[in-house]
């Protein structure tokens, strides 16, 4: 009878959270552009948290490498009994302490001096770049407008209409400046003032970010610990499997190691692939005398953060940029590109990132148009060693399903 009455419990509790779940789901169906509106409100709070795992994720291994540099130099790699004759426990355990607070620090001094580094390499030539191209934007428009009116000089015809059009259009710019410019100067200054308020309030995540960086880092072991805890208690060992059958704890332990291997190793990887590249392109550009050699730069550098697409989404615009000013080098500039290319694809990548991945150049590709699809730049960019991981667990889960058929096949015969 109790056996029965617990039947009816569990089927019954099971049928109650379906119920739930699926009037959830219908609610989240009808009210779904106020949970979009909540969740961003919510993404908003959290973006600090956000900067602040990227930045102790990067900075962790450096972080253990000086940590491991220190206690060895100070000796403190010893075991217990060599360390008792020289240190007494509870004074090396606070050494030890001091010396992981001192690798954070030292961590983090690093960061912000390669970033400060690369503002004042990069950051003053690139605005200065930027306003160059701004003054002379009009020359640029009335050097194109002459070159279109010699190309059509031969032809009557086709040079009145070109005329026609030049003088519609800047009748047209100058009427909307005056109807919609003019007398919404105040929605346009409240707009400027809402952008320098959104870069105010991104260094303020940022500078939140560091200080929440500093405290992850601080406590990486403790909440790894904490981590496999939940997890044990989750998915306790069982002692009847037999030794053959991986427990479900070890399963999840050795994905999550794999996960981070993907992830750690292709975007710290891939960060210092693009970093070389765009000081390639700084030298390169610079000896050869192209214009705005250090906004083209950092374009090139950044956009070779992105797989596959990278390349093309940096070298198209500024190629444009270099043919407005020079055509024959906008030429010389493209065949650098293309051998830049190249050696990263063949050289310096391989080197640096090796086969991290393990995917084909298809799946490759597939990744990133389905993440990029999904979670824009950000989805480019993770979504190659993320795909990656979900493949490689594909992949085993059809070779253990096979090699299971193929012990069922042998032992009925």
């Amino acid at each position: 009878m109790e056996e029965n009455w617990k039947n009816y419990y569990h089927k019954g509790l099971a049928a109650f959270f379906t119920i739930a779940m699926c009037i959830l789901f219908f609610f989240g169906l009808l009210r779904f552009n106020e949970i979009k509106t909540y969740l961003g409100v919510i993404i908003g709070i959290l973006r600090p948290f956000a900067f602040g795992a990227v930045i102790a994720y990067l900075l962790c291994p450096l972080c253990n490498l000086i940590e491991r540099s220190l206690i060895h130099v100070l000796k403190l790699d010893l075991d217990e009994e060599e360390l008792g004759r020289k240190w007494d426990r509870k004074t090396a355990l606070k050494v030890k302490r001091f010396l992981g607070s001192v690798s954070i620090i030292l961590s983090l001094i690093f960061f912000c001096l390669v970033i400060y580094i690369l503002v004042a390499m990069v950051g003053a030539q690139v605005v200065k770049s930027v306003q160059d191209l701004i003054t002379a934007m009009p020359g640029y428009v009335q050097k194109i407008s002459l070159w279109l009116e010699d190309l059509v000089a031969d032809n009557t015809f086709i040079l009145n209409h070109v005329e026609q059009y030049s003088t519609d259009i800047m009748v047209n710019v100058q009427n909307y400046a005056k109807e919609n410019i003019l007398p919404n100067i105040n929605n346009i200054i409240n707009g400027v003032s809402v952008s320098l308020w959104t870069v105010v309030s991104a260094a303020k995540d940022l500078a939140i970010g560091l200080i929440v960086a500093v405290y992850l880092m601080n406590s990486r072991r403790l909440f790894s610990r904490q981590a496999k805890m939940v997890v044990c208690a989750l998915f306790p060992k069982k002692d009847d499997l037999p030794k053959d059958r991986e427990q479900t704890v070890d399963w999840i332990l050795r994905q999550t190691s794999r996960l981070n291997e993907y992830l750690g190793g292709f975007i710290k990887g891939k960060l210092l692939d693009s970093l070389i590249i765009g000081l390639i392109c700084m030298v390169v550009t610079g000896i050869m005398e192209m214009p705005y050699a250090a906004l083209v730069s950092v374009v090139i550098g950044v956009t070779n953060i992105i797989p596959f697409f990278g390349p093309f989404i940096g070298a198209i615009p500024t190629a444009l940029l270099i043919l407005v000013v020079s055509p024959i080098k906008c030429v010389y500039y493209i065949i650098f590109i293309l051998v830049l290319q190249q050696f990263d694809g063949n050289i310096l990548g391989p080197k640096i990132l090796g086969n991290s991945t393990n995917l084909s150049s298809f799946w490759v590709l597939f990744a990133i148009l389905l993440f990029g699809g999904l979670f824009g730049i950000v989805g480019m960019v993770m979504g190659v060693p993320f795909f990656a991981f979900l493949y490689q667990l594909a992949r085993e889960w059809v070779v253990d399903r096979l090699k299971t058929q193929k012990r069922k096949k042998a032992a009925a015969k």
